[in-house]
This record gives C-alpha cells, structure tokens and sequence, in this order.
C-alpha cells in the first residue's frame, strides 16, 4: 500500500506548491527537499506510515509548529527523506480537573492548551515566543524552556505520560497519569529531548496547575548582571518560589527592539546598562506579593543595586512590559545580521560568562555590539552579537564560527551547556559532540542504534 492510498490526497502532500510552507524553517535560513509531507490524524495513521517506512527504509522527519531554530524538522542533505507533520493530531483526548491533568494530541498548539486550561482554572506553564505556532510534540521532542522555568521547570518536568510510536510501528502507550509509579524505568524521559530521533511522540498527559490569582511584575534599570542576581536572591528571599521569571536584557538589545518597533514604550525616559522584568505569582489570594516587591526594591535603591523601577499597574501595563522582551527576540530575528546563541550557565556564574564572553567578542571582532538577553534566573543567557556599524553582513557574518566558538566554549569553561532550551537540531551536533564527553556520546549512540537501528528516524539531527 502507498502513502497516497494510505492517507488519501490531504494527508500526503508531493507538489511543490502543497509542500512548501514544510520546507523552510521559521527564519527561512534551512531549505530542505523531501519526496513528500504526511499528515496523518490518529496515532494509527502514523504507526502505519512508520511500518511503511521502516519496510521500505525511508527515512523520517517529525514536524510540528515548525518554530525549531536549530534545523532539527529540516531535511538537509539526507536523500528520500518523509516530512511527517502532526499539525492535523490536534486533539484534547481528556481534561481531568479534579487529577490537575490534560491529554493532548502531539499537534495541539501551545497557546491553545495554555487557553484551555485558563478556561477551566487551572495553568499550564509553559511559555515562549512561539507558542501562538509551536505544537506540544515539538516542545517535548526538544524539551523546550521559555520564561517560567525558574518556577516551574522545562517542558519535561510538566509531562506524567506520553504515547509514542517506535521506528518499527510499534506503538507504546504510556498515557498514565501517575504522580508515583516507580515499576521499572521511566521511559517517557529518552524521548523527551530527542527530537524524534528515537521515535514519534503522538501524545501526552501534561501537568496542570492551579491557576495565579495574583501576580506582580516589575522593570527594573541595572548596571550589571551581578546587581540582577543580587536583586533575584533578595526578591526570592522575600516570597520564595512564587517568583517565576527574571529576564536580563542589555542595552544594546534594547536599541535594536525600538529600532525595530519604533512606537514601542520603554518606561523609562533614559537608557540604562541593562534592565530586567522581574515577575512573581501565587494561586492565593492571601499573599501579599506587592508588599514583598516594593521591599525588595527598597533594599536594592539602599544597597546601590539598581538604578530605576517600575511595578506594573495593571495587567495591560505588564503586558506592555513583557511586549518589549518578547519584541526583542523576534527584533534579533528580524535583524539577519545578528549572530543568536543558546547556550546555559550555572547561576552563580552568569556574571562572570557575561563579562568573559564580551571581552572575546570585542577582541575577535572589535566594535562587536554585546546583546546578552534572556533568563537569568535560569542561567540561561542568549548571548547575541549585532554587526559593528562599520561592518558590512557578510565581513561579519564570516566571524560567525568563531563567535560560536566562543560562546559555546566559555559556557563549557564554566560548568555549562552549549544547548540551553532550543535543542540541538542539525546546527549544533558537532558542539555537542565537543561538549559531551565521549561516554555520554556513547550511551547516546547505544539507544538509537538499538529503538533505531536503521537509523530512519531524524537521521541527521542530535546525534
């Protein structure tokens, strides 16, 4: 039987016209030519698509929002290569409120499940800048990060369950919505963060949450990222592990956002080293949240920590704020001369990273323009680098490799990951190879080439 008999003329797409938008990546950066797109509806459609594969060794690659930055849902250079797109699995298959659980279909859209559980007063965390796009699949193939994982954890500490299709077709069903089952190993976790290399992840039961009820959210003007960290450990000694994201975001990533969206508000009316969005919430009602922020910032004004505040007023006033760290994501985008990184840190050592990642950039590349930008509660700094005014693309673009280099190098140096929440893709499996210690490398070899040993699955991605 045929893919084309299999899925019928909407769930298997070859013309080029019908294929296009799976093609590209997000950016437009990574092309890929596959023999075709299947876009099957149930966890058996794929399970019969694997089969096929797998008996006629074509090779497999998972696709869901298609919001990857790392090339891992592109084909590139791997010959007849299937594009398996979950887009049309887009189901919730159960909502358990009084269990705080929800069963989804791979392709249901992030925003979505974070929608639905507001509708029913509950919370699902999990938040980034593509979540209008990216697909639940997607964020546990690469066990995706984004602004609450100081409180809350990646996407993997949110899962209790998930179905997934093995390369052969075999389905595994591990849909079990258990807080405590210690019968064996728990298998659910080598899928999650292996970008389909070891198999299709069709479904699972996420965790829910109660839903905030109160919640506070200040910009705050610093001089450095050490007075961003002090500030953190005094806010959290204050109200604990309510707080749930602390974004540092440099000058110079400033710049480029309001260069990028001109009618954009800053609340400030002078421009600072660096500001940071600091936000707290509680599903009590009892929790006087504002109170422990004007304290923490009353000590940071005494101590010399920061330089100028604002708290959020009302819920538009904090959107407002989050718009301009959002904003600043896709401005680096936006600006295809801008070198983007990935990479995480231990805490305690983000100052230092900063501080001798900057100095490499501007000795390799002087009058580099710095943009470190993102978690800082996490240790997970963006550090991007933007074209010296005097440079032109492609002279900078050339330095590229050496940047990375440095930003990957440093972040080992320091105890830390060169893959910090976008996963590893195609772009960046030789760092990996580098960072990873050759025993690693090789319990990693071991499990795909026994799920997989074909090798039909992601070939090219991770590993």
């Amino acid at each position: 039987m045929s893919l084309q008999t299999l899925l019928g003329s909407d769930g298997y797409l070859t013309q080029a016209a019908d294929t296009a938008k799976y093609r590209h990546d997000i950016v437009g950066d990574i092309q890929g030519d596959p023999r075709g797109v299947a876009r099957p509806t149930t966890t058996e459609e794929v399970s019969q698509i694997m089969a096929w594969c797998h008996a006629n060794k074509v090779s497999v690659i998972p696709q869901g929002g298609n919001t990857g930055l790392c090339g891992g849902c592109i084909p590139q250079g791997q010959p007849d290569t299937l594009i398996l797109s979950l887009e049309r699995m887009n189901k919730v298959r159960n909502l358990d409120i009084m269990g705080n659980t929800i069963t989804v279909d791979a392709g249901c859209v992030l925003a979505d499940v974070q929608r639905i559980a507001l509708e029913n007063n509950r919370f699902f965390p999990v938040s980034h800048g593509g979540q209008g796009s990216a697909q639940i699949g997607g964020n546990l193939s690469t066990n995706s990060g984004g602004n609450n994982v100081l409180k809350y954890g990646t996407t993997r500490a949110q899962v209790l369950g998930l179905e997934v299709v093995l390369p052969d077709g075999q389905i595994w069903n591990g849909l079990r919505a258990l807080h405590k089952d210690t019968a064996g190993m728990d298998l659910k976790q080598i899928f999650i963060g292996a970008e389909g290399t070891l198999g299709i992840i069709t479904a699972a039961v996420l965790k829910l949450r109660p839903k905030p009820v109160s919640r506070e959210t200040a910009m705050v003007a610093i001089r450095e990222p050490a007075d961003g960290l002090w500030l953190l450990r005094k806010l959290q000694d204050y109200v604990g592990e309510t707080v749930s994201s602390f974004e540092l975001m440099h000058k110079n990533a400033i710049d480029t956002f309001i260069a990028f969206r001109p009618q954009a508000r800053v609340p400030f009316t002078e421009s600072h080293p660096y500001l940071v969005i600091m936000e707290a919430e509680s599903p009590s009602r009892f929790f006087d949240l504002r109170g422990a922020f004007e304290a923490a910032l009353a000590d940071a004004f005494e101590e010399g920590k920061a330089i100028d505040a604002v708290i959020a007023e009302a819920d538009q006033h904090r959107l407002d704020f989050w718009a301009i760290r959002e904003g600043m994501a896709v401005a680096m985008v936006e600006d295809d001369s801008c070198l983007k990184s990935d990479t995480s840190v231990p805490v305690h050592a983000i100052a230092d990273f900063v501080t001798k990642t900057t100095a490499e950039f501007e000795r390799l590349v002087p009058g580099i323009r710095p943009s470190p930008l993102g978690h800082i509660g996490d240790g997970n700094i963006h550090f991007n680098g933007q074209r010296p005014f005097d440079m032109d693309k492609q002279t900078f673009i050339s330095h590229w490799d050496a940047l990375k280099d440095a930003v990957e190098n440093i972040s080992v140096e320091l105890g830390g990951s060169v893959c910090a929440e976008h996963g590893v893709g195609r772009i960046k499996k030789k760092a990996v190879a580098r960072a990873k210690s050759k025993e690693e490398m090789a319990l990693f070899h071991t499990l795909k080439n026994a799920l997989d040993p074909d090798g039909i699955c992601n070939p090219g991605a991770v590993l």
